[in-house]
C-alpha cells in the first residue's frame, strides 16, 4: 500500500497553525447548521462526483473512501464523511480512526472525537513510524487536544459556544508538535503487529 510522503517540519508547523484558525473560527457554530446538499465551483463538485463514482465502484476500497471521505470534511460534510468510513471503523488503520475523529470534532461531538482519536493513536502504535509518521501523530493531538479540553472542563459547545472557543483557543495557543503528540514513538520502535479479528 503506497502512502503519501512524509511531510516536513515546516509542513507540520504550518497544519498547527491551519487547525488553530479552522478550529477557532469553526467551533461556535460548527456543524449546527444543516447542509442538505453539497455546494462548491464546479470543478470541486466533479471532483467529489469522480470520486463517489469510484467508491461506489469498489465499496471495499478503504483508499477511495478515505479520498471521498476527506472531500466530504473539506465541503463541510462530516455526518457524510463517518457514513462513508463507517464500514472500515473496526480497522486498524490510523487513517480511518483520524478521518473519524475529524468528523467527530466537527460535529460538536468531543466524547466520540477523543474516543476515535485514541483508536487512531492505538492504531499508530501497532503500524510504527514507517506507516504513521511524527507528522500523523500530530495531527491526531490537534484534534484530540481541544475536544479532550472540553471535556476536562465539562463544557458543552452546543450549549456554551463562547466558553467552548475560549477553551480550544487557549489549548490550541500553548499547543507544539513535541508536546501535542500522542504516544509519541520511542526511537528505533519496530511496528507491531495488527491482532486479527476472531
Amino acid at each position: 500500500m503506497e502512502h503519501a510522503p512524509k511531510p516536513t517540519l515546516s509542513r507540520i508547523v504550518d497544519l498547527i497553525a491551519v487547525a488553530a484558525v479552522a478550529v477557532v473560527v469553526l467551533l461556535p457554530s460548527g456543524s449546527l447548521v444543516a447542509k442538505p446538499a453539497l455546494v462548491g465551483d464546479k470543478i470541486e463538485l466533479d471532483r467529489v462526483a469522480a470520486l463517489e463514482d469510484a467508491r461506489f465502484a469498489a465499496p471495499d476500497d478503504v483508499e477511495k473512501s478515505l479520498a471521498l471521505a476527506d472531500a466530504y470534511l473539506r465541503a463541510e460534510h462530516p455526518d457524510w464523511a463517518l457514513e462513508t468510513t463507517s464500514q472500515f471503523a473496526e480497522a486498524g488503520d490510523h487513517r480511518i480512526h483520524l478521518t473519524r475523529a475529524t468528523a467527530y470534532a466537527e460535529r460538536l461531538q468531543p466524547t466520540d472525537a477523543v474516543a476515535a482519536a485514541e483508536r487512531a493513536s492505538d492504531a499508530c502504535e501497532r503500524e510504527g513510524a514507517a506507516r504513521c509518521s511524527s507528522a500523523e501523530r500530530v495531527r491526531i493531538g490537534l484534534v484530540a487536544a481541544p475536544m479532550q479540553a472540553l471535556l476536562d472542563q465539562k463544557i458543552d459547545p452546543r450549549k456554551d459556544p463562547k466558553r467552548a472557543r475560549a477553551a480550544v483557543a487557549a489549548v490550541l495557543h500553548a499547543t507544539k508538535a513535541g508536546n501535542v503528540m500522542m504516544h509519541a514513538p520511542k526511537p528505533g520502535a519496530q511496528p507491531q503487529p495488527t491482532p486479527h479479528k476472531k
